[in-house]
């Protein structure tokens, strides 16, 4: 140990609480983890009950994680009896001393993951309304412009107003949610690389992870425990492979948490302005929980006000667009379901939390613990202890904490998504913290049975963790998503086919309902209206087309070997041109 952290140990003593949960972390993550599978136990047969959940929502929780949840546990129990600390020690050091490395490995296994576990498919429509929008952005346009006659088979109808906006009056389409994570799609989608965007941040999201730890705890061990604590949860491995934003918002408050760890004035503007771009990613209220402790921190610190100015004129750029997205928004159907008002979004979302809301909040704890690491929670608890003195670990705690309360007043229990998704753009803050808990506590020469129980349990639990229980779950994503591509036919080739989708007649099918913008791609993903609606628009388009699948989910009509599409002159486009409407 070198001195500088004999010398912080001496000014931060252990609190008496903090020996207590050391001296006795295996049993109590075991513990914690049989909780967890009882509580799945008791869901829908004692307290608790999934019956005001999403369809959605309550197959992931109550199956796929369910069975996670029993892997957590034999985790920790094998966790509990690993004794040889030295392979733990040699891989941290080697996250500590190689972090580009590492996050250049991250964003390659992201990648890969993006192609091979979610088949390069955004799944639900959260992740397909951005890439809607960043079709469009990559494009040059602002808008959609549909065949206005056609948007009830081009849009279900359900989610006009909710995930789309789409007018049936102009034939103007946007998304609904802001248009951050859009604009910074756009660019791979460009290049028809959209699986890039997540990977890339993920690699981000590990330097800043890597450099705020080591700026906290002032050790180079701490910050390549905070890489392996990551690395080895699921849910961060299932937010890179994904379509969601949220990888972004967590990039985006890791980054705003470093600028501002030693303010000046032209960190607090650079701090302000990715906040600015945080705020648009999809809805502010993410990043509006996690910043409010820094800003009021800065606030009641007399050296620190002068920073505020700059910090509030970085957000500036990023209230004014949230605003005039909003304006834009209303516009392109001003009869939408909710009038596109802020007043009827908020309206829709938030509620004083009650029995049912409480029930979605204990099943997302159960969620955090199942897609994260054994113990991860606790050992944050743990950090915070050790650490109590140091205000960033305070300010990342309550980021923590004031993230998870304050969607105790929102009314969704979040839909699809693994793990619990409302979260995670705060979760880089339990990570951050779980590493103080490893630093600064326990010997560092290599002689067995001389390290911190907890050194031990964690290190264990992350490395079993990572290469037992990740697996599972990515398979699981895999599998699902599988499952859910397989309610449709295959396409026939050469040719293009189209799909007419009845919402009601599978598994979350009307998502299935995804067009490109521009109509290029080679079959289409219709709604159904009725057979007698389908065939008479499938008859007026292309009278050859044949249909080759009747079936509960979807019909499917194949227009013949020849591509439909038709080139536009003077453009590279070849989009599907219709008739008007039947």
């Amino acid at each position: 140990m070198c001195k500088h952290d004999i010398m912080h140990e001496a000014d931060e003593p252990r609190l008496p609480l903090s020996s207590f949960l050391e001296r006795r972390i295996r049993w109590i993550g075991v513990l914690l983890s049989v909780t967890c599978v009882v509580y799945f136990y008791a869901l829908d047969r004692i307290f608790f009950s999934s019956a005001h959940f999403s369809p959605i929502f309550r197959r992931l929780l109550t199956v796929e994680d369910f069975r996670a949840a029993w892997f957590g546990l034999a985790i920790c129990l094998l966790a509990a009896a690993w004794l040889r600390p030295s392979p733990i020690l040699r891989l941290v050091d080697s996250l500590g001393q190689h972090p580009c490395l590492w996050a250049l490995a991250s964003a390659a296994m992201g990648i890969l993951g993006a192609i091979v576990v979610y088949h390069g498919y955004p799944l639900s429509m959260d992740e397909y309304a951005a890439v809607f929008q960043a079709k469009i952005f990559a494009s040059g346009h602002l808008t959609a412009r549909l065949p206005r006659d056609l948007i009830d088979w081009l849009v279900v109808r359900g989610f006009n107003g909710e995930f789309l906006v789409a007018s049936p009056e102009t034939g103007r389409a946007v998304e609904h949610y802001w248009p951050g994570f859009a604009l910074l799609l756009a660019p791979f989608e460009l290049f028809k690389v959209p699986w890039l965007c997540n990977a890339m941040l993920s690699g981000l999201s590990l330097g800043l992870m890597h450099w705020i730890t080591r700026e906290i705890t002032g050790e180079r061990r701490a910050a390549g425990w905070a890489l392996l604590f990551t690395i080895a949860s699921g849910v961060f491995a299932a937010q890179v492979v994904s379509y969601y934003s949220m990888q972004a918002h967590l990039t985006a408050n890791l980054l705003f948490v470093a600028l501002l760890m030693k303010p000046t004035g032209r960190r607090a503007l650079g701090a302000g302005l990715i906040g600015s771009v945080a705020l648009t990613l999809h809805n502010p209220v993410p990043h509006a929980l996690f910043a409010v402790p820094w800003i009021v921190a800065m606030a009641a610190e007399r050296g620190q006000r002068r920073h505020l100015l700059p910090l509030m004129l970085g957000y500036l750029p990023g209230v004014v667009l949230g605003i005039a997205w909003l304006v834009f928004r209303a516009r392109i159907w001003p009869g939408a379901p909710d009038a596109s008002s802020l007043h009827g979004v908020v309206a829709g979302a938030f509620a004083w939390p009650g029995g049912t809301l409480l029930n979605m909040r204990t099943a997302a704890l159960a969620k955090m613990w199942v897609w994260m690491l054994p113990g991860l929670l606790l050992f944050a608890v743990m950090g915070r202890l050790r650490r109590r003195d140091n205000p960033q670990v305070r300010l990342l705690m309550q980021s923590a904490v004031l993230t998870f309360v304050g969607y105790l007043f929102v009314s969704f229990d979040q839909g699809h998504g693994w793990g619990y998704r409302y979260f995670y753009s705060a979760w880089g803050a339990v990570p951050i913290l779980a590493a103080c808990a490893m630093s600064n506590g326990a010997p560092t020469d290599e002689g067995e049975g001389r390290y911190s129980p907890l050194v031990v349990f964690a290190g264990a639990a992350a490395i079993l963790n990572l290469f037992l229980v990740m697996p599972f779950q990515l398979h699981q994503i895999s599998e699902f998503i599988t499952q859910h591509l397989a309610q449709l036919p295959p396409p026939q080739r050469p040719g293009n086919n189209v799909y007419f989708i009845h919402p009601r007649g599978g598994f979350y099918v009307a998502d299935m309902v995804q067009i490109d913008p521009l109509l290029r791609d080679p079959d289409l993903f219709l709604v159904s209206r009725g057979a007698e609606l389908d065939a008479q628009l499938i008859r007026q388009n292309w009278p050859g087309a044949v249909e080759i699948v009747a079936g509960p989910a979807a019909d499917q009509w194949y227009l013949g070997p020849e591509d439909r599409r038709v080139p536009i002159p003077g453009s590279s486009l070849k989009p599907f041109v219709f008739a008007p409407s039947p």
